[in-house]
């Protein structure tokens, strides 16, 4: 299948009077936002791409001239698509401008990594897509690029664009025939609203303990000192927002930046930053003080079934399925889920801030998001130490040593030579999960005051696990 070539219709590239070539449309540079038919700003010439999606480039990269590739040169991983210009825009002297390059390389990358997840999930193959057309440009569920002519798929629950539809019926991203699913595990889509579940602050007459399913949209709050963010995230509904969704949340977004512009204490930019597969969708750059108002704007879009889109559960999100064909929101309490929706924690007793400064940032950040999706299991905090089951690409134990509310030291059983790793981060941070054993009293003192019945009581218990009986002869018995 190497060098096969799609044939799409999208999208459509003007020249402007320099000889640029630019995106037409909003997914454009602002020359190729400003093209617009029978208006001053009409480009000099337009072309459409027939050619604008390769699955996996030629083995000869000379053997097709009219081709350009916007990824790297040598093409590794079958996720890595090659995007191909029209011959004209190639052809063109002046080549097509570097900002709407980028944005074409986005989307396909975006294709790309929705595509090989979905195909991981489902075992549908055979869409009968309806094709649409619009007199607006619509935005794709799945790459986010905009399009005329969008395909809309009952199945799958989507409406995308032209060049997801033609590369889903390619073979990106088919696992291989012992992997395959066997049955369909994409999620049914709720057809009410599901309350989220919200981390990290507390909203006026909104209790997430009395809650029941964990399978729910989730809204974290991150306090930043001076700013904040404000994180929403899919992952457990085995959802992605769809593009409406993605729509209503930029406009509270420039609702906002409006709103503080005039603000000589706002200093920085207001975002929204949209992960590669939408599951997750962060606004930064609020007031601490304004987050209850900003999560009560945004309440309604992130609990809206109609502003997500179904493309399964990745790594750890398999684990929310909870069976075959799981109900959202499940049936399992949250608190279960959650401990620390549980203990309603509002402080930390380890101090996060010494672990930071001796932890690598992007370390510190993947074991917070470790941490926040529920991967500590097993965790037990006796005394000043800390032992607990980090699940990764594989489990591991990870074992703690704490001072004094500091981090001392860590050991954990991944390859990770650094330390602390990303699974240390993860159980530090989980440490409050769990009510301290020996915490009141030292272990000195416990075996002080204990009589020589009791510890013959205890050992007698423990020696039912073999290698403890074992420890004992050696230690007591006779030489």
């Amino acid at each position: 299948r190497d060098g096969l070539v799609l044939s799409t219709t999208v999208p459509t590239f003007g020249r402007t009077a320099s000889g640029t070539w630019h995106l037409v449309g909003p997914d454009g540079c602002r020359y190729g936002r400003s093209f617009a038919d029978e208006t001053a700003d009409s480009p000099a010439e337009t072309v459409t791409a027939t050619d604008i999606v390769a699955y996996e480039p030629p083995a000869d990269e000379q053997s097709s001239p009219t081709t350009v590739s916007l990824g790297p040169p040598s093409i590794r991983n079958r996720d890595e698509q090659r995007l191909v210009l029209p011959t004209d825009v190639r052809e063109h002297d002046a080549d097509l401008c570097d900002s709407c390059r980028h944005r074409l390389d986005t989307h396909q990358k975006r294709r790309s990594r929705i595509i090989a997840e979905l195909k991981q999930v489902t075992p549908v193959r055979d869409v009968d897509w309806t094709v649409r057309e619009h007199d607006t440009r619509q935005a794709c569920d799945w790459c986010r690029a905009h399009e005329h002519t969008t395909w809309h798929s009952v199945r799958l629950g989507c409406t995308v664009c032209p060049a997801c539809g033609r590369l889903f019926e390619t073979p990106l991203g088919e696992p291989a025939a012992e992997h395959a699913p066997d049955t369909d595990r994409l999620p049914e889509t709720p057809a009410e609203p599901i309350t989220p579940i919200v981390f990290g602050t507390t909203l006026p007459e909104y209790d997430p303990t009395e809650l029941v399913g964990s399978n729910r949209p989730v809204i974290k709050y991150r306090d930043k000192h001076k700013y904040a963010a404000l994180v929403f995230e899919l992952e457990r509904t085995g959802h992605a927002f769809a593009a409406d969704g993605l729509d209503a949340l930029e406009r509270v977004r420039k609702r906002y930046a409006d709103g503080v512009a005039d603000d000589d204490a706002h200093q920085t930019d207001v975002t929204l930053e949209v992960g590669r597969t939408p599951r997750t969708v962060t606004l930064e750059g609020i007031f601490p003080d304004d987050r209850a108002s900003v999560i009560g704007d945004c309440w309604d879009i992130v609990r809206d079934p109609a502003n997500w889109v179904p493309i399964g559960w990745p790594e750890q999100g398999w684990r929310h399925r909870r069976g075959a064909t799981p109900s959202i929101p499940g049936d399992e309490p949250v608190t279960d889920a959650f401990p620390r929706l549980r203990r309603r924690s509002s402080t930390q007793s380890v101090d996060l801030e010494a672990l930071r400064q001796v932890t690598d940032p992007g370390r510190y950040e993947r074991g917070m998001r470790y941490y926040e999706r529920g991967s500590v299991t097993e965790l037990e905090r006796v005394d000043d130490v800390l032992q607990a089951t980090v699940q990764g690409s594989r489990p591991y134990d990870v074992r703690v040593t704490l001072s004094a509310g500091q981090y001392e030291a860590g050991r954990c059983s991944c390859p990770d030579d650094t330390v602390p790793c990303k699974h240390i981060v993860a159980t530090v941070l989980a440490s409050d999960d769990v009510d301290p054993v020996g915490e009141d009293q030292s272990l000195d003192d416990l075996l002080e005051t204990a009589s020589a019945e009791e510890l013959r009581t205890l050992l007698r218990e423990l020696a039912d696990d073999v290698s403890l009986r074992k420890r004992i002869y050696e230690e007591l018995g006779d030489e």
